[in-house]
């Protein structure tokens, strides 16, 4: 019997279909198609938390070829690799779905273009449309639920024997497929089962578990025994996971997720069961090994054997943990917070390569080459599916948004996707029109995000909530109107406390907020009780407004929109219709016309239209219209599998203009509001100066009427590419152009940036910083936090009372939980260096019972790993007695410390200044000198001995002046020499009484110390040396 629930699901998923082909008979101008703003690639970590892209629920490997594996993300549809989890790529099928989470997936070992996907959420545990089966690789996707509905499968298995046979583990049950999916039968009523596994080499057993209760088949799922022998599970348990390996297929691991995390072990093919291990003080499924540090059940546990080593098992819940004694006993392999991404679904040994650890989690995908599973890195590029709480678009800065995600922290876009904060960042937020782009969030709390800084208060006057409003005005910058179920306004918002001016209570909670465009004095404010507040003095000192009956019911979404060039028309969204007013809301013509059904998010006026055009956001799909029309057109390219939970503009009347949506499951997309403009593109990098070896990750802006686009990378490998975001390898020293190539109907855009990449061993200079510039961190230093909180300038103190200002860490108000949080001097090149010293002050008291330790790191390998070179804690560390307050330094309260960098001359070296806090005192740093002795330079004689010249500025950046006297002849040869003798830079110049004066343009150059050299024509010269910071 087909289930009602089956029936209205996929009558729905009908509906989506026909959206997807339905268009008016007219349209307006027209837009572009929809492309993935990102994240694609996997971002950059500017908090130092080990952070993540998107939630990845289960991995599997493809039956014969090694490079290929699947994985099926949580909200995202399912993505495929054909490198090993190096980059990944969507199915275009699953992209078109409706919006549903994905579980898991079987591929067909006879063909395998035939997959089965379950959708549903595994680690929330939910159902969606059942199971969906492709025959064309992902391409297209038809239901496959007959019978078994909408209900969840944790794991579909399929008959080794036979592929039409298919067995699936539900949220209800178990189900069987005996012709490929057409129709299911139920082989075990009831049960919500966790996990599911066939037996190494055997034809016929499987094994399922729900929370509490263990089942075996031996018929291939057709029917089910309940094995009691053995299998004691703690009370209230609701996650179990199975664990085989074709070593020994005799043995059955249960693990479970409450009692701390317990292991139980059949040795006699899951017939009957002993606990092995149970544990009163160590847990396994904890935020670390204390019983104390809490768990979260089902949602993130996982076990696996080594399929060569019966001995050899892995775990994974916020941490990695080993047992190679059969389960007996485990050794903690990580920290939640560092090497790999906590919140862990899967770990699984690579059939092919059983050296190769792959980890499912929040994160995306992660592997593991150490034997001792410690070590990880990410395999996540391509895994575009980030879950995006909320986001907010910059409308002064195109490339530039905040998104808050599930557990992959606040991500912010500069041109390269970055993570600023790490954890469960849900804040609704706002960016302004300032310059420095702050993002202001619904718990009163601001960040600037260019350049990047830390949260500080807005001074909201009242308790803010989810229903927080905040609204900007492009005519008056630092104004802003902010509400929950009242209203303020601000004229101050660039101070550091903004003042608040009340606008009145509304008691009803704000849906929606606009100013209106042709005259800022007039304020909309839409509430849940079907009401439209219009303020027509809200600039005033003494604001009122007037309350108008909405057209239409509010409670559900609402939102209002204005035009720049008429101030009496409006635009108001109410639930499932829109409508249009031109007489400030009076009265309302409806204009839904040909949308369909579905609640609208927002609505948005083009700012720069005559025609009135109009965007809305309604399920997962963007339509448009303007005034010239009577009809909606749907703009293309959207992914409708995840959810839209914003709608966002930048408009500046160019081809740059675009509106973007955050989504649930896909990350943000973006689409140009004009297509009728040639194609234009920008670019930029997540880094310029790099080591040999190192990788740089390219991102490109494209604008207008685009239709392909080419990278080119001399010196680097590839040279050449057409993917969206490009990683790109440099081997050898030197600098290097890039280019982007954007073709398109309107013509061609060629962009290159000369000398893009610098590669090097390090600045060839030495480092002298005190912190009295008012910008922190200083230049070429950067901030590394994994607690979120970061070091900071003091501007009150400085070493031994000479100054007002030196470095603070200030764990007194900070708990870093240990956790390290690192700011990163610049790149030193010791290859020429005799001697080298780290010199600096410090100041520090202990406060009783909280241990904060002071670490020195080096690193030889541009930043991959790091090593301890200073460390002192607690007493040792402190200059003065031990103090409970918060602490700051007299003048005799300081000491100096130096460390010697002799053992590591001879290449490029970086260092860092590291606090593991333990909401103990503050950390005062200052005076930092790197000093170092450099050996003559190889490769250049010295001429000339009694001439004289200047070489200046030095150190330089980017122009030297050379001016030399006491030369005879007629003409000299000036000349720059790198530090190996090679000609870098040549020019003949003509002598005046015996003097040159002359200059180079070194920008060019890679860092380093070079010789000047001036040589005359009858021989005489000199030489100068010359360091290029």
């Amino acid at each position: 019997m087909i289930d009602n629930k089956y029936i209205q699901m996929n009558l729905r998923w009908l509906f989506v279909l026909l959206l997807s082909v339905a268009s008016g008979t007219a349209t307006a101008q027209a837009v572009g198609t929809w492309s993935n703003t990102g994240p694609v690639q996997f971002p950059v970590n500017v908090s130092g938390q080990v952070h993540g892209m998107g939630r990845v629920s289960q991995l599997k490997f493809h039956v014969s070829n090694p490079a290929k594996m699947y994985a099926v993300s949580a909200s995202g549809g399912l993505f495929i690799s054909n490198d090993t989890g190096v980059s990944w790529t969507p199915t275009p099928g699953t992209e078109v779905l409706p919006t549903t989470g994905c579980s898991s997936v079987c591929i067909d070992y006879t063909n395998d273009n035939i997959m089965y996907l379950s959708t549903g959420d595994q680690n929330y545990y939910g159902d969606w449309y059942g199971i969906y089966k492709t025959i064309n690789g992902g391409v297209t996707w038809t239901p496959s639920n007959v019978n078994i509905g909408n209900r969840m499968a944790v794991e579909i298995i399929m008959d080794p024997l036979n592929h039409n046979t298919l067995i699936a583990a539900t949220t209800d049950g178990i189900w069987r497929s005996t012709n490929a999916g057409a129709t299911w039968t139920q082989t075990f009523t009831g049960g919500a089962f966790k996990s599911m596994q066939r037996r190494p080499g055997s034809n016929n057993v499987l094994y399922a578990s729900t929370g509490t209760k263990f089942y075996r088949s031996t018929n291939m799922g057709a029917t089910w025994t309940n094995i009691t022998a053995g299998v004691v599970v703690p009370t209230g348990n609701d996650g179990t996971r199975i664990a085989v390996t074709p070593a020994d297929s005799n043995l059955v691991f249960l693990g479970t997720t409450d009692g701390y995390g317990q292991i139980l072990k059949s040795t006699n093919g899951g017939t009957s069961f002993t606990n092995i291990y149970s544990s009163t003080t160590q847990c396994l499924v904890c935020y670390d090994s204390t019983i104390t540090s809490g768990s979260q059940g089902y949602y993130n546990f996982n076990l696996t054997v080594n399929p060569a080593n019966p001995l050899e098992l892995l775990l994974v819940s916020h941490c990695v943990w080993r047992s190679t004694d059969g389960g007996y006993t485990w050794s903690w392999r990580t920290q939640w917070y560092d090497q790999v991404h906590t919140d862990m679904h899967e770990i699984l040994f690579d059939p092919y390569n059983l050296g190769l650890r792959f980890n499912a989690n929040d994160g995306g995908v992660w592997l593991s080459r150490d034997p001792q599973a410690t070590v990880w890195e990410t395999r996540s590029n391509g895994l575009a599916a980030t879950e995006m709480y909320h986001a907010a678009q910059s409308p002064v800065v195109r490339q530039m948004i905040s998104a808050g995600t599930q557990d992959n922290g606040e991500l912010f876009f500069d041109g390269i996707w970055k993570t600023n904060r790490g954890g469960d960042w849900g804040a609704k937020c706002g960016i302004d029109y300032l310059g420095s782009s702050t993002v202001y969030y619904n718990n009163g709390q601001r960040r600037n995000l260019q350049p990047l800084g830390g949260d500080y208060s807005y001074n909201a006057p009242f308790t803010t909530t989810p229903e927080f409003s905040i609204e900007f005005l492009p005519s008056a910058p630092t104004t802003a109107f902010i509400g929950t179920d009242s209203v303020w306004r601000s004229n101050d918002i660039n101070n550091a406390l903004p003042t608040w001016l009340f606008l009145g209570t509304l008691n009803e909670n704000i849906m929606g907020m606009a100013s209106c465009r042709a005259d800022n004095n007039i304020l909309y404010v839409v509430t849940e009780n079907d009401h439209l507040l219009r303020y027509d003095n809200a600039m005033s000192g003494a604001p009122t407004y007037t309350t108008l009956a909405a057209p239409a019911g509010t409670s559900v979404r609402a939102s209002v929109a204005t035009n720049k060039y008429n101030a009496n028309v409006v635009y108001l969204t109410c639930g499932t219709t829109i409508y249009r007013s031109a007489n400030k809301g009076a009265s309302w013509t409806n204009i839904t016309v040909t949308l369909p059904s579905l609640n609208i998010l927002k609505v948005i006026a083009d700012d720069y239209s005559t025609t009135e055009r109009l965007f809305v956001c309604l399920g997962n799909y963007v339509y448009y219209k303007d005034n010239t029309t009577t009809t909606w057109t749907l703009s293309a390219g959207l992914p409708t599998v995840m959810s839209i939970n914003d709608f966002m503009v930048y408009n500046d009347s160019t081809s740059a203009s675009i509106v973007r949506v955050g989504t649930y499951g896909r990350g943000s997309w973006e689409c140009n509001i004009l297509n009728n403009l040639p194609p234009t593109g920008t670019f930029a990098s997540d880094k310029q100066n790099i080591c040999p070896g190192d990788t740089v990750r390219y991102h490109k802006n494209l604008y207008g009427n685009f239709t392909s686009f080419t990278w080119l990378f001399p010196g680097g490998s590839p040279a050449t590419s057409t993917a969206d975001s490009p990683v790109v390898i440099y081997t050898s020293n030197g600098n290097y152009n890039a280019t982007l190539l954007v073709i398109g109907p309107g013509g061609t855009d060629t962009v290159t940036i000369p000398n893009y990449i610098h590669v090097s061993n390090g600045i060839v200079a030495t480092i002298s910083e005190g912190f009295e510039a008012a910008t922190f961190p200083p230049a070429g230093w950067q901030h590394q936090s994994a607690s979120g909180t970061q070091w900071q300038q003091n501007n009150t103190v400085g070493g031994f009372g000479t100054s007002t200002r030196s470095m603070l860490f200030d764990n007194f108000n900070n708990d870093a939980g240990g956790r390290k949080d690192r700011i990163i001097l610049p790149k030193i090149d010791l290859t020429a260096a005799t001697a080298a010293y780290l010199k600096f002050d410090v100041a520090y008291a202990y406060y009783p019972g909280y241990r904060d330790t002071l670490l020195v790191e080096l690193s030889t390998d541009c930043g991959k790993t790091y090593s301890t070179v200073y460390l002192k804690d607690t007493s040792y560390l402190a200059t003065a007695p031990n103090n409970t307050t918060s602490f700051v330094p007299a003048a005799t309260e300081w000491r100096t410390d130096s460390i010697s960098l002799n053992s590591y001359i001879g290449g490029g070296v970086q260092l860092c200044f590291t606090n593991k806090g333990h909401y103990g005192q503050n950390v005062y740093i200052d005076n930092v000198n790197l000093g170092v002795t450099w050996s003559p330079t190889i490769g250049v004689n010295t001429i000339g001995k009694t001439s004289k010249i200047a070489v200046y500025p030095n150190p330089a950046k980017d122009r030297i002046f050379i001016k030399a006297e006491g030369l005879s002849g007629n003409n000299v040869t000036v000349t720059c020499y790198n530090s190996v003798g090679q000609s870098m830079l040549t020019r003949r110049e003509a002598l005046n009484n015996g003097q040159v004066n002359t200059s180079f343009d070194i920008a060019s150059l890679l860092r380093g110390i070079y010789e000047v050299r001036v040589q005359s024509d009858s021989g005489e010269g000199y030489v100068e040396k010359v360091v290029l910071q």
